[in-house]
């Protein structure tokens, strides 16, 4: 049974309403094959691509102009994908006929199946993220703006307040409005005016201010000491405590998140699942470690191991899984199955040769989508699993 569920949810209506749609359809094709209505394999068939290529194609087009905003590092692979979807449906447009109907309608639901487990849940739930990045974006570039357009107002206005007082101050001068203060001059005129009553001339005050400026100067008093018995000497002075200096506090970076760690977040509450699941983070975590250790020169045999051990560790984790859910009769089953095998399709399909041939950045996009795969099947499908612990007791290791 294919239906929209929550763990292919992007938070973008436009987009999840195109994947929705697409799974309507799919659907509609399951159960006519499950039916055997052979008069219905043609219609569904152009019907999904007629989806494909209205919906989902103009989809890609909205998640790369979002990525473009937000300058997605990932935006290279994202339209590889979509140029490889695009590619799918003009094949089976050319490929379509009446002879061929039940193969065709068959590769196509193969097809999308693996779609919608590894491409969207591996890479479209990164969009929102995206768009978070691109609208925080946007909203910094307008205040930017905003604060250079109010910086130029203010400019401007004191520019403008500046040439209009340039035309006051030369009109002032223009009149004739003498340059130094008037309180200035009247001072000296209140002086000259002041010893004149007094009767003393000009000449007699000049002389007397020669005469004051060819007397010796004073020495300065010495400052006052206070006396002290023979044989002691004065106290020395209290010295003044110095300035501490100032002190820069510095706040320590938070370490970034640890993206391989098995948080609180991922517990379902299931014992045996919750420590499975935490065993498959510790082989993503092991595999990346591995691919990054520069002392290794020759790490290819050891690459095969941890990825074979991966695989078989995970095979062993989904049929535990399984056992528990069909335990308590969870009608969660058939969704859950289905994304299990396309997820062991994905490890089987792993090329080793390609790996040898560039191996930091083959498994480097390996381990992301392991590690998107499992956080995002965890938080929006595991944990939607009742914790029986009548039933969960009975599944061990």
């Amino acid at each position: 049974m294919y239906r929209f569920l929550e763990n292919f949810e992007t938070g973008i209506p436009f987009i999840d309403n195109g994947h929705r749609r697409l799974l309507e359809d799919m659907e509609e094709a399951r159960e006519a094959l499950a039916a055997g209505h052979e008069d219905e394999y043609h219609r569904l068939s152009g019907q999904i691509l007629t989806t494909m290529q209205d919906h989902i194609v103009k989809q890609h087009v909205y998640e790369e102009e979002i990525m473009t905003m937000s300058r997605d590092p990932e935006l290279a692979e994202q339209k590889a994908a979509h140029n490889h979807f695009r590619s799918v449906i003009n094949q089976h447009r050319t490929s379509m006929n009446f002879l061929n109907d039940h193969d065709e309608l068959i590769d196509l639901m193969h097809f999308l199946n693996e779609w919608f487990l590894q491409h969207i849940l591996a890479s479209d739930m990164l969009i929102g993220s995206a768009l978070k990045k691109a609208k925080a974006a946007a909203v910094a570039a307008k205040a930017k703006a905003a604060k250079a357009a109010r910086a130029a107002e203010a400019a401007q206005a004191k520019k403008t307040a500046s040439e209009a007082e340039r035309p006051a101050a030369e009109t002032a001068e223009t009149e004739g409005t003498p340059a130094a203060p008037i309180k200035k001059a009247t001072k000296k005129r209140t002086t000259a005016k002041k010893t004149a009553e007094s009767g003393t001339s000009a000449s007699e005050s000049a002389d007397a201010s020669v005469a004051k400026a060819a007397a010796p100067a004073k020495k300065p008093k010495k400052a006052a000491t206070k006396k002290t018995p023979a044989g002691k000497s004065a106290p020395a002075p209290a010295a003044t405590p110095a300035a501490k200096p100032a002190t820069t506090i510095v706040k320590p970076k938070k370490a970034p998140a640890d993206p391989f760690a098995f948080t609180d977040e991922f517990r379902t509450q299931i014992p045996l699942v919750d420590k499975e699941h935490e065993t498959l983070f510790d082989l993503v975590r092991q595999t990346y470690e591995l691919v990054h250790d520069e002392f290794r020169v020759d790490k290819f045999d050891d690459i095969i191991e941890i990825i074979e051990e991966l695989r078989d560790y995970t095979i062993k984790h989904f049929a535990d899984e399984e056992q528990y859910m069909k335990s308590i009769n969870y009608d969660g089953l058939p969704e859950q199955v289905a994304a299990h095998t396309a997820f062991v399709e994905k490890l089987n399909a792993i090329d080793f040769d390609e790996i040898d041939q560039n191996q930091e950045g083959t498994l480097d996009n390996l381990i992301k989508f392991l590690l998107n795969w499992l956080v995002q099947h965890i938080l929006k499908v595991d944990k939607k699993m009742p914790y029986i612990p009548e039933a969960a007791e009975k599944i061990t290791e």
